[in-house]
């Protein structure tokens, strides 16, 4: 058995032309788990080479590896081909107008859309490409190689419609509470702004003529919260012209809430954080969080606005990976993939991306835990979305006193809270997330958020969750198990349909976890993908110190290395 495996050869075009730049991934399939072995971007004169060592291929095997070779150009899939190891030059001959794959101009015009999918931006179809990763910039693929699901767009329209197979209310049973608090769903929301800013979408660059192509990476920075720092983003923190000090966040004078401008629109980091009451007095706890770090530390302390931001970025951190994520995934996957990520495997030299199977689909598991109705304080309690008595403050206005959060409404924060507790994961939703109040599109489909998920991953050209599963080696469960062969005999479809990655995500987490949390394969993508921008930031504590623990101090708790999200709150807001 050869110890290094080397694939080689030139792509053309049909004219014979070499087709330089185009990316070629080889991968292992003949093991239980698909192994991508590399990606190279052919030369100018359409030559390509990748070599591995045998080692590198995790797992036995007989003989030469059972290889498949894929060539992609823009994100576009233009060859899929079983090839030998060590069998000499292949050619390759692309049609470049003969894709399957959406281009990746095509995924940036439909992740680009704010609030759900309210609105453009602009800038997104100019993103940078990375060429170690196939069709990759600021989004792209874990699994590139596999097909799109291309379900029945009519079909999956229908699926998120109120009444239809996805409303709570059209299950023969009661939708159950999880163990997990309520508040959880928000800080989850909160992350995602975060990972995925776009400082076109933040009011400090929208000035800055370079932002159209000078896209931030996703990294779990606090961007959403700091902006492009006191220097450039002015308007976020206190004047010293008002006695005030450019080292602390501006905050409303009269009333716990973001500031605001005269027309009521917050002034903050990612104007996304005020789409609705609890992320926005989310958004208000964080800057709070960093005004009482600032007061905390020592009046000599130096850089001391630069170190209230690290200490307020690394306990943010510290949280998402020793809290947030063992209580969304199961702990068993979050644990291996602190060991070794298998599929998001950038590295602090690389440029980190969003991938699509995380943002268009794993991530958007937290719409199913979403409660119709929520308490924000002992007097209020309400509708999340919607308007009139019986909604709680709209998005994107200023809050009233009488809805200010009471945080332990929605987390733990000592013995005598009773905090409410989020839905479990599972592939129904809110009736109110299945008509959004605040959507004024004349097709219903448009204004839910379920039918707007299905339809996203499909142009999207996601995989099914099946095929994802395969491809990590396990076994899919099947769509008896999940209860789709039900739903596919119920709308006309084919019983051979595999589930959407998305509704796949959620199924999985109801029949392997009871709904408490994601299941193998949902925890797999969300997992390596917050781990891995964790462990690729040069500035993460992971990076600069890794044997850090927290340091501030624990009023809910009562150990500094079990600081929690409780914690934090009660720590901004003076407990």
């Amino acid at each position: 058995m050869s110890s290094e495996y080397t694939v080689s050869g030139v792509v053309r075009e049909p004219t014979g032309r070499p087709a330089g730049g185009v990316n070629v991934l080889v991968v292992d399939v003949d093991l239980g788990v698909d192994d991508p072995l590399g990606v190279v971007t052919a030369g100018l004169d359409g030559r390509f080479e990748l070599s591995v060592d045998a080692d590198d291929i995790d797992g036995p095997f007989e003989g030469e590896p059972d290889l498949r070779l894929y060539v992609f150009d823009d994100g576009k899939r233009l060859v899929d081909r079983s090839i030998e190891a060590n069998g000499g030059d292949v050619e390759v001959t692309v049609a470049r107008a003969d894709a399957e794959m959406p281009t990746m101009d095509e995924v940036m015009s439909s992740m680009a859309e704010m609030h759900h999918g309210v609105g453009g931006q602009r800038g997104m179809t100019n993103t940078p490409r990375a060429p170690s990763h196939p069709g990759q910039g600021r989004f792209g693929r874990l699994f590139p190689y596999l097909d799109a699901a291309n379900h029945d767009v009519a079909f999956l329209r229908e699926l998120g419609l109120p009444g239809e197979a996805l409303d709570e209310r059209s299950a023969d049973r009661t939708v159950d509470n999880a163990e997990l608090p309520a508040g959880f769903v928000f800080f989850g929301q909160f992350i995602d702004h975060d990972i995925t800013l776009d400082p076109l979408s933040s009011l400090s660059r929208q000035a800055d003529p370079d932002a159209i192509r000078n896209f931030r990476t996703p990294r779990l920075d606090l961007d959403s919260v700091y902006g492009s720092g006191p220097e450039v983003s002015r308007f976020l923190y206190e004047s010293p012209f008002a006695g005030g000090t450019r080292d602390r966040f501006l905050l409303a004078a009269d009333r716990p809430d973001l500031p605001r401008n005269r027309e009521g629109t917050a002034l903050v980091g990612d104007p996304r954080n005020d789409e609705n009451l609890l992320l926005s007095q989310f958004q208000y706890a964080m800057l709070n969080f960093h005004n009482a770090i600032f007061e905390w530390l020592p009046e000599d302390t130096d850089n001391h606005f630069e170190r209230a931001q690290q200490f307020a970025r690394w306990h943010y951190q510290w949280l998402v990976l020793e809290e947030f994520l063992p209580a969304i995934c199961d702990e068993d996957v979050v644990d291996a993939v602190r060991d070794e990520r298998r599929y998001y495997t950038v590295g602090r030299e690389d440029q980190s991306y969003m991938p699509l199977e995380f943002a268009g689909a794993a991530y958007r598991f937290g719409h199913s835990q979403v409660r119709s109705r929520y308490r924000v304080n002992d007097g209020r309690e309400g509708k999340l979305f919607g308007h009139g008595p019986d909604a709680l403050s709209p998005g994107f206005q200023p809050t009233p006193e009488s809805s200010a959060v009471d945080w332990p409404h929605l987390f733990e924060m000592g013995e005598a809270t009773d905090a409410q507790r989020a839905r479990k994961i599972d592939p129904l939703l809110s009736p109110d997330l299945l008509d959004l109040p605040f959507m004024t599109a004349d097709e219903p489909w448009r204004r839910s958020l379920a039918s707007r998920n299905l339809v996203r991953g499909r142009r999207l050209g996601l995989p099914s969750g099946q095929a994802v599963a395969r491809a990590m080696g396990l076994d899919p469960l099947s769509n008896a198990e999940l209860g789709f062969d039900a739903v596919l005999d119920e709308y006309g479809q084919p019983s051979d349909t595999e589930m959407p990655l998305w509704y796949y995500v959620l199924a999985e987490a109801s029949e392997q976890a009871n709904g408490e949390h994601l299941g193998v394969v949902g925890s797999r993508i969300v997992a390596e993908v917050i781990v891995g921008l964790i462990e690729s930031d040069p500035r993460s504590f992971l990076t600069v110190q890794p044997t850090w623990t927290p340091t501030l101090p624990t009023p809910c708790s009562g150990a500094g290395d079990d600081f929690t999200t409780a914690d934090l709150l009660a720590f901004a807001v003076g407990e």
